[in-house]
């Protein structure tokens, strides 16, 4: 049934160009995302256009292939309809049928935003080094309990959760924290309706591909070295980058896991901050940069 693209060194090996060229030569009937959020960065050239994925899977640009956002993925709705836009107008077919989140997911609220680059202040020249986007907040609070997942949109205590959310934050940082959990919850006014459609059981959906015998590709993030577990511990990310998050983020049976593949490239690059070897300057480095197309920043 599965196979999973992992990344082996510290992010950016190129896992999403590797799963659209695996999508178009083997057909996997769904493409999923188990854990991260829009931290996550995928570039992928194809047919003359160069497609950027954070939050979708990379699936999305083969036609035939359905796409999943797993119940281990922290969701920016804001992010996510921004992604869509901009596929939609890239000229993606059927776009809208074929992505699909798990309604267990945890939100990513600007309030997360807000309080990741107040604590990446507060541990000054310690600073993780983190994008800012709220992943590790919206993590920990899901860790915490006092999260809000992607099905509380649709009840009735969500306004009462969020605020409650907002308070304890307000109460650490106090006027330093730039936020208005008002508006917030205005704008998820209008995204829960906008979200409806999106929204599905990501374990009814897991069991219906397994009664069909459908095929998944499974498109990690980040990589095994900013595992929260097992990685560089506290310069890493805020989720396991492993099999075995994978396993827990979209509910897959160990025993149908069929392949797993680690990318790897010739030299390593780093995202975030911390105690690592500093950079290849100079003609060396230019050189690595413009032929492995590196990025500087998100």
């Amino acid at each position: 049934m599965g196979t999973i693209i992992l990344g082996s060194q510290w992010g950016d090996e190129g896992k999403g160009k590797l799963t659209d060229r695996l999508l178009n030569e083997f057909s996997f009937d769904v493409c999923a995302r188990a854990t991260g959020g829009h931290n996550a960065g995928h570039s992928v050239r194809t047919g003359g256009q160069t497609y950027s994925f954070h939050l979708l899977p990379s699936g999305l640009i083969n036609p035939n292939t359905d796409n999943l956002i797993g119940s281990g993925v922290v969701f920016n709705v804001e992010a996510f309809f921004k992604e869509l836009t901009q596929l939609e107008s890239q000229g993606v077919p059927r776009l809208h049928k074929r992505i699909h989140v798990s309604s267990r997911c945890h939100l990513n609220f600007t309030l997360h935003s807000a309080v990741d680059g107040l604590s990446e202040q507060e541990l000054g020249t310690n600073q993780i080094g983190t994008t800012k986007r709220g992943i590790g907040p919206a993590y920990s609070t899901k860790a915490a309990r006092d999260g809000l997942r992607v099905i509380d949109l649709y009840h009735e205590s969500f306004e009462q959760k969020l605020r409650l959310l907002a308070e304890g934050y307000r109460k650490r940082y106090g006027e330093l924290l730039k936020y208005s959990v008002e508006d917030e919850i205005q704008r998820f006014k209008i995204y829960k309706e906008q979200l409806r459609p999106y929204v599905v059981d990501a374990v009814e959906y897991m069991k219906v591909l397994r009664e069909n015998k459908l095929s998944m590709l499974v498109e990690s993030s980040q990589a095994l070295m900013l595992d929260l577990d097992y990685g560089s511990y506290p310069f890493c990310t805020a989720t396991p980058c492993s099999i075995g998050g994978c396993i827990q983020g979209l509910a897959l049976n160990p025993f149908e896991i069929r392949n797993i593949i680690g990318v790897v490239k010739a030299y390593s690059t780093r995202v975030g901050a911390g105690m690592f070897p500093t950079e290849q300057g100079g003609d060396i480095g230019k050189m690595l940069q413009e032929i492995g197309g590196e990025i500087v920043g998100y």
